[in-house]
């Protein structure tokens, strides 16, 4: 059968669930042609609108202490990294922010692909940010702003030695974009970087959690 129903588009909170149900069938009801039946109206308006339509609802931004309990319970969990911990129910948001990276890198690439070089380079930015703020979230230190990702990541694990970098800081590394137009080689160069930084993130979580098994 057709399973593009069960298409992965993103991840979202347990609690929020319900008003990410209700927004896709508001969405349907109100935008569906005539007799036109929901796969046919996923496929018509594609994947990247639904996550549009969705991502408010896996925004971390925006996120309470509330959509973290499970459904049932009053006690808050304790976040968990190791894939599959409490799958289903409870969010990992260090997964989340990676996986939110990955889409930003894939979007960097089609930009590129488009010629829109000044996109490539927001797209990859962020990425560094969010593949930073996730491995940040391993020591339980959370960020309000950008700069501020970027200086904590210094702090925890470039003067650890636990990375390093050619400018000889994180931050230097990821403002190399005030130093340069938004051109095609910069873009190319920038969004590599940017991929390269996202993989050594994950090889590292991998080796944290073979350690602390």
């Amino acid at each position: 059968g057709d399973l593009s129903v069960a298409e992965k588009i993103i991840k979202i909170p347990s609690k929020k669930a319900p008003g990410a149900l209700r927004a896709l069938l508001d969405d349907y009801e109100e935008n569906a042609r005539e007799g036109e039946y929901f796969k046919d109206y996923y496929l018509r308006q594609g994947k990247m609108y639904f996550y549009a339509l969705l991502k408010p609802f896996a925004d971390l931004s925006k996120v309470t202490e509330t959509d973290f309990i499970d459904w049932g319970r009053e006690e808050a969990f304790v976040l968990r990294t190791a894939t599959g911990e409490c799958a289903g129910v409870i969010i990992d948001m260090v997964d989340m922010l990676l996986f939110d990276s990955e889409e930003k890198l894939r979007w960097a690439g089609e930009a590129l692909g488009d010629g829109h070089y000044a996109d490539a380079i927001y797209h990859s930015y962020n990425a560094f940010i969010n593949s930073a703020k996730a491995l940040l979230l391993d020591k339980d230190v959370k960020n309000n702003t950008q700069m501020k990702v970027m200086e904590d990541f210094d702090r925890f694990y470039t003067a650890e030695g636990e990375f390093s970098f050619d400018e000889g800081s994180f931050k230097e590394h990821v403002l190399q974009i005030k130093k340069h137009e938004p051109e095609r080689a910069f873009a190319e160069a920038y969004m590599k970087k940017a991929h390269n930084f996202h993989e050594k993130i994950k090889q590292f979580r991998t080796k944290e959690t073979i350690a602390a098994k």
